[in-house]
């Protein structure tokens, strides 16, 4: 899944980064506020660690932001700040954690993991989707499997089709597949056709449904 870092201390935004990178997320990360308020108006992700005290908006603002979007998606602090005062401020302005620094990487993991599984799809709350015709998909770990056997996928491949999935039955309009799997400057209609015209062939022929000027769902037959 796709993941969001805000965090100002440059050699720790690079180990939390590479180290999720590793367990196969997609992370974008940010050094100050001003740079994360811009990244997140354009983009979409699923789920967020910010830390408070950095340079321009800070955490706060950048919660509150989010809030202001998207009522559900999980978001967890990191901060050296360990007074109750501002503990409670973030949980006010909606945080789902608050992790006081110094902590583990296997802690943060651990919580992204828990909070994650909260977005499986109402109907299976197991991380392996059933998507039929022996297919499945890993939604924690963007994979794809038919008869147990891995099928790659490329970065973009990856973040389409775990949207599709999150909303398996359902229509993704044009507007959320642009802001979760391109960033604003990217994107071209051409592009679009181009990585689901592969996911089609990755797949079973039917299963992505072209909702002519609105978007795309992905069905189970």
């Amino acid at each position: 899944m796709k993941i969001f870092i805000l965090e100002d201390d440059f050699a720790l935004n690079k180990i939390i980064k590479k180290s999720l990178q590793d367990y196969d997320f997609i992370v974008d990360s940010c050094f100050d506020g001003y740079k994360a308020m811009d990244t997140i108006l354009n983009n979409s992700y699923d789920l967020y660690v910010l830390d408070l005290n950095v340079l321009g908006f800070d955490g706060h603002e950048v919660l509150k932001h989010i809030r202001t979007q998207n009522q559900e998606v999980p978001v967890i602090i990191i901060s050296a700040q360990v007074d109750i005062d501002n503990i409670k401020k973030s949980y006010d302005y909606g945080c789902n954690d608050y992790i006081k620094k110094p902590f583990l990487f296997e802690e943060l993991l651990l919580r992204i993991e828990y909070h994650l599984k909260s977005l499986m799809p109402q109907k299976s709350k197991n991380e392996i989707i059933d998507l039929g015709n022996n297919l499945s998909f890993d939604l924690i770990k963007q994979k794809l499997f038919k008869f147990d056997h891995e099928i790659e996928l490329s970065i973009k491949e990856k973040l389409l089709l775990t949207l599709l999935v999150k909303n398996l039955n359902k229509v993704v309009t044009n507007e959320e597949i642009h802001e979760y799997v391109w960033d604003s400057k990217e994107l071209e209609a051409v592009s679009m056709r181009s990585i689901i015209h592969k996911i089609k062939k990755k797949l079973v022929n039917g299963m992505v449904v072209n909702i002519r000027g609105v978007g795309y769902k992905l069905v189970t037959i």
